[in-house]
């Protein structure tokens, strides 16, 4: 009790709870879509889909966890309480099977192999002055749009 109120009669924890149920969720079936990708095309195909439930599924967790320990207060990260210990052993499993920035890399490295698609290039549109002025034409890479004719980036 808190208040006079049980905890989970507070709006404040009830929305807490729904938010975890809300990542776990997600990050569940960002799982069972790694695992499908992986059994149907193989785990080549299924490279960026382990990689983001790598990073996903730690920082989900760590975030719960975060918020039971401020729900807690001091008892959170007191001797008493197991949620400091389990913060610390999340925390290490985010670096366990490579660092984050390692598995955003080859999320990263994936997408952009598929190019852009039509809906992105609408959506973006074109820096008319870069087209009528021929900015960035001296970098390499950099004339998007010379002469009214898009060329493909090399990012």
């Amino acid at each position: 009790k808190a208040f006079g109120k049980i905890l989970a009669e507070k709006d404040t924890i009830r929305t807490a709870i729904a938010e975890a149920r809300i990542s776990l969720t997600k990050v569940r079936q960002l799982c069972y879509l790694a695992a499908v990708m992986a059994d149907e095309h193989g785990f080549k195909a299924a490279k960026s889909y382990i990689g983001m439930i790598k990073v996903a599924a730690p920082r989900a967790a760590i975030a719960i966890i975060d918020e039971a320990i401020q729900i807690h207060g001091a008892h959170g990260v007191s001797q008493d309480s197991e949620l400091s210990s389990l913060y610390a052993h999340m925390r290490t499993m985010r670096v366990a099977d490579g660092p984050d920035m390692v598995h955003l890399v080859t999320i990263a490295k994936e997408e952009l192999a598929k190019g852009g698609g039509a809906i992105g290039r609408a959506v973006s549109g074109t820096n008319a002055n870069v087209e009528k002025y021929g900015k960035f034409s001296h970098v390499e890479g950099g004339a998007l749009y010379v002469n009214g004719t898009q060329k493909a980036s090399k990012l």
